[in-house]
């Protein structure tokens, strides 16, 4: 960014100094022409350097107020957005019961300009010794049937099996995975658990399929707790909507006539099928499968603190340091030199009821004036009558990313083990990272800000604030311009937005909420299950909007085939206070 300004004021030094050298040819023989000193285009160059910093500085709106109303309010959108994808676990044969991946584990990727990008995890695996063999699908007119075909491992019976839940994920061409989602969800009759050999099959309601990735725990990015949990699901599905094509298969617990076979079938049973439905094959339905964020602790170069400067910069400790990029401070702690006193700094933001007595630090964003990313930036005070030390050092621990370097990476590169990766599976990306998402901390911050302030005390209840507030969220500042592109076809695909007053009884009792009801523009979605998501998505977004005791009721309609869509009451959960 400062390449603009800089370029821009010493060409218009260069412009000054040759028109004065022409007007005063004896008082600045040397600043134009072949004879000019070199000198004098070198303290050029400073100056203009230094001139382009401070417009930079003036076009920024004012970054320490704005930035701090910001830190307070919606913290989330001044961090940047790693790079994630999806790995897939492959159980190796010497497994022969349930191991459970926990959420938090980090795999590496290959080398990469010499450093190995860390993708930790986002959800629970349980890996089992069973796998998807293959699948195929079968229709009768307007009725059809999903079938899945699993094995045990090693011949195993089916009693060894200790799941009472599978968690799929939908993989293949996007648009036909989010079609088979929006079948799962919209035309399931009947699901059924049939054994290979002897035993009784089991039938199990479409309820017993649960969606993945939209509650809380199932997060990829870190959210901070002041910032409204609606807009870490817009996020997300913004960056990787493929996050969202999972679901669970419930029920198996319940499952006691199993035989004495290792194999056995999952039927998905539809009615009122729309017509022709593309083939199934065992990659579109996978087990093992979470998304990952390339997020990971890490720890900064300790900063000697001897208040002759306002800030200090955060630098990761790290060789190659273009490489990575500060996502958050988690903790910062202080060592006075000459003594063995260590004290624990607070984020200034934090409430503390000993404030008088606790040393505080704030944040500062800053973009870097070479390679464009964003940077953090640390200050400390100390309230009351706090005794400033004369010198002190902090050590700082960080969560980090890889900054853009996971963009040179492609699908199956992110496959080397940690030390907290499992030893019984195998391991692999299986979808190219996406790319990392710099926070809008240029010179429209300050009008984004102004923006997302008044949209989220408006009311939600027009088309042209809900794609205001949408848009808010689509960063342009990223490198993919096909996801941002797409993006904002969805958005602009809002044709209308209507909300009612509604009533319900909950549990004996009259419930008040709202009836939404909203029009899509079948031009700007891959089809009915891309319409599908990107309503379970805004059903979840305006379902937070409702507070306790009230709910919200989501339907959506194609202006094209006049297809309905609809989703259960959401009831809130949002505090009054």
């Amino acid at each position: 960014m400062i390449e603009k300004y800089y370029q821009r004021e010493l060409s218009h030094l260069r412009d000054l100094a040759a028109e004065f050298a022409k007007a005063h040819p004896a008082v600045a023989p040397l600043l134009s022409g072949s004879s000019a000193d070199p000198d004098v285009e070198r303290i050029l160059e400073g100056t203009a350097f230094l001139s382009g910093m401070v417009y930079e500085k003036l076009d920024e709106d004012f970054p320490e107020i704005v930035h701090g109303l910001i830190q307070l309010i919606f913290p989330h959108y001044l961090r940047p957005i790693p790079s994630s994808t999806l790995i897939r676990f492959t159980p190796k044969k010497s497994l022969m019961e349930t191991v459970r991946v926990k959420a938090g584990t980090a795999i590496d990727s290959i080398e990469s300009e010499g450093t190995r990008c860390t993708f930790t995890t986002s959800y629970d695996v349980d890996l089992h010794p069973l796998s998807v063999a293959g699948g195929g699908f079968e229709a009768r007119g307007n009725t059809g049937r999903m079938t899945l075909n699993l094995s045990m491992a090693q011949n195993l019976p089916l009693s060894a099996l200790k799941a009472g839940r599978l968690r799929f994920h939908l993989g293949g061409d996007y648009a036909e995975a989010t079609r088979r989602y929006w079948l799962l969800f919209t035309r399931l009759t009947e699901v059924r658990l049939v054994p290979g050999e002897g035993g009784e099959p089991l039938s199990l309601r479409p309820s017993c399929l649960k969606p993945v990735g939209f509650a809380e725990e199932e997060a990829l990015i870190p959210f901070p707790a002041r910032s409204f949990p609606g807009y870490r699901v817009l996020q997300e599905y913004f960056i990787l909507p493929e996050k969202f094509l999972f679901f669970d298969l419930t029920g198996l617990e319940g499952w006691h006539t199993r035989g004495q076979g290792s194999k056995f079938s999952v039927e998905l049973r539809f009615d009122n099928l729309p017509g022709e439905l593309p083939p199934l094959r065992a990659e579109h339905f996978q087990l093992y499968v979470t998304p990952a964020l390339n997020l990971f602790p890490y720890h900064a170069d300790p900063i000697l603190l001897d208040h002759k400067r306002p800030e200090y910069a955060i630098r990761p400790s790290a060789q190659n340091r273009e490489h990575y990029q500060v996502f958050n401070v988690n903790r910062v702690t202080g060592f006075v030199q000459g003594t063995v006193q260590e004290r624990e700094y607070l984020p200034f933001e934090m409430f503390n009821p000993q404030v008088e007595a606790t040393p505080v630090y704030s944040l500062h964003h800053r973009l870097s004036p070479l390679g464009g990313n964003a940077e953090l930036h640390l200050s400390v005070a100390y309230p009351g009558a706090q005794e400033t030390p004369r010198q002190e050092t902090l050590s700082i621990d960080i969560l980090c990313t890889n900054a853009s370097l996971p963009e040179t990476l492609r699908a199956g590169d992110v496959r080397l083990p940690t030390e907290t990766s499992p030893e019984l599976a195998e391991f692999t990306s299986i979808r190219p990272p996406t790319a990392p998402v710099q926070p809008p901390l240029g010179k429209n911050m300050l009008w984004r800000l102004l923006s997302h302030m008044y949209l989220n005390y408006l009311s939600m209840a027009t088309a042209d604030n809900l794609r205001s507030m949408l848009k808010l969220y689509i960063f342009t500042e990223t490198r993919d311009r096909v996801a941002v592109l797409a993006n904002t076809r969805r958005v602009e695909g809002i044709a209308g937005l209507t909300v009612k007053a509604a009533e319900r009884f909950v549990k004996g009792r009259v419930a008040r909420g709202q009836d939404i009801t909203l029009v899509l523009d079948r031009q700007g979605f891959a089809g009915e299950g891309d319409m599908f998501l990107f309503g379970s998505v805004l059903d979840v977004f305006l379902g937070n909007y409702a507070a306790v005791n009230s709910f919200t009721r989501l339907t959506a309609e194609d202006t094209l085939r006049k297809e309905r869509f609809a989703w259960p009451e959401r009831l809130g959960d949002r505090p009054l206070l």
